[in-house]
């Protein structure tokens, strides 16, 4: 499966012109739920989804508390967590003694290690679509019909592909996706396989005859 991204035009610093540069940005499909990631695990990682609740919510407590004690905490390939510190009063002066009292908690920091940032280059790939804030081509079609190309679809071929759930709909990459993963959370739809060999089959609320 591809990372989606769209180019968005950079801001030129005020009282330049010229020519307008482009940068890259990744599209989001959803957002995981914490719910959602642990059954991600468990499914692909074979390991029970209690368990493995259990442990994230004990890593995510040791963590909270080892951080509000002032450690810096290594997360194995993940990185380092820290935090960072505010003053309420500002001065310059270093003999200006700043009480306990008016310093205060100001955000927790993640510095990512090399190795974790390598693993997702590698596996990183990339398809260009069009972010839903830009102006796109109208559809026509309601859910409802594209449900009904689905379940024809489906009565011949058993799965489908993202790339022919597309061809189907007319819809961009960005929004097929979206709306497979609708369906899927909607149980129309069950997801199979990993990768590039995701397909979709009939869930148990689409019936197929």
């Amino acid at each position: 499966m591809s990372a989606y991204y769209d180019l968005y035009e950079t801001p030129s610093p005020k009282g330049r012109e010229g020519k307008k540069s482009l940068h890259a940005r990744v599209c989001p499909i959803k957002t995981y739920t914490q719910d959602e990631f642990i059954k991600h695990v468990a499914a692909f990682q074979l390991l029970p989804k209690n368990q493995i609740a259990g442990a994230l919510t004990a890593i995510i407590d040791d963590l909270c508390d080892l951080l509000a004690d002032g450690y810096t905490v290594e997360m194995g390939d993940l990185g380092f967590f820290s935090t960072s510190l505010k003053c309420l009063q500002e001065t310059d002066d270093e003999n200006d003694k700043i009480r306990a009292e008016s310093v205060t908690f100001q955000n927790v920091h993640l510095r990512v290690s090399s190795k974790f940032r390598k693993r997702i280059k590698h596996a990183m790939k990339f398809e260009r679509v069009h972010s839903l804030t830009r102006k796109q081509k109208k559809i026509t079609s309601t859910v409802e019909e594209r449900k009904k190309r689905l379940v024809s679809f489906l009565k011949i071929d058993i799965c489908i592909t993202r790339k022919e759930y597309i061809r189907l709909t007319g819809l961009t990459p960005y929004e097929a996706m979206k709306e497979l993963n609708d369906f899927i959370s909607q149980g129309v739809l069950r997801r199979r396989g990993a990768g590039r060999s995701v397909v979709y089959v009939a869930g148990e609320n689409l019936k197929v005859e």
